[in-house]
């Protein structure tokens, strides 16, 4: 079994540190598109397909972003079950994830080709490249680096980006449903 990422750490500001993230992310889900909207509509163009899709990816990637700080917290909370559940979801949550995302790309990619950057097609690639990056964030690699001094000062150093912690949790996960798997 790995290390827990707590270890060293006091927990008690660890959690008063991460217990908005939750927060910020589930409110995002919705705020980031109306916003987006917002400006494309008071730019005087409306919304497509494209953008929609992209807002769609953007918005469930947040969902799995919230889930992902809730899963940190319920580790640090020394709630099992609780985890096991969220990072479940998360797991599943992959593949409808690549699906979205391949779906708003090929939108994005094809209101480029067919129509140029008018504001909707720009806030389509928009919503599409933020939601390729919170998905990098949250399965592969983390890309937030600027609120805690320990990343900053691991990425200033050169030693690179951290593996994301959701991803880690999410093949552990999937490993150990394997190996019960095999076992039975």
């Amino acid at each position: 079994m790995s290390p827990s990422p707590f270890a060293g750490r006091d927990r008690a500001a660890l959690r008063k540190h991460l217990s908005s993230y939750w927060k910020m992310e589930a409110g995002n889900v919705l705020l980031v598109p109306l916003i987006v909207w917002a400006m494309v509509w008071s730019a005087g163009d409306a919304p497509d397909a494209a953008m929609w899709l992209g807002a769609v990816a953007c918005s469930f990637l947040l969902v799995v972003g919230t889930a992902a700080w809730l899963l940190v917290l319920a580790g640090l909370d020394g709630k099992p079950a609780q985890a096991t559940r969220l990072v479940a979801f998360c797991a599943r949550a992959e593949i409808v994830s690549l699906l979205l995302l391949a779906a708003a790309t090929l939108a994005a990619a094809s209101a480029v080709i067919t129509g140029g950057w008018p504001p909707r097609t720009l806030a389509a690639a928009g919503l599409t490249l933020l939601s390729w990056l919170e998905y990098v964030n949250y399965y592969h690699w983390q890309l937030q680096n600027f609120d805690s001094q320990i990343d900053a000062k691991r990425l200033v150093a050169g030693r690179g980006l951290r593996r994301a912690h959701m991803g880690r949790a999410v093949r552990a996960w999937r490993a150990r449903r394997r190996r019960r798997r095999r076992r039975n």
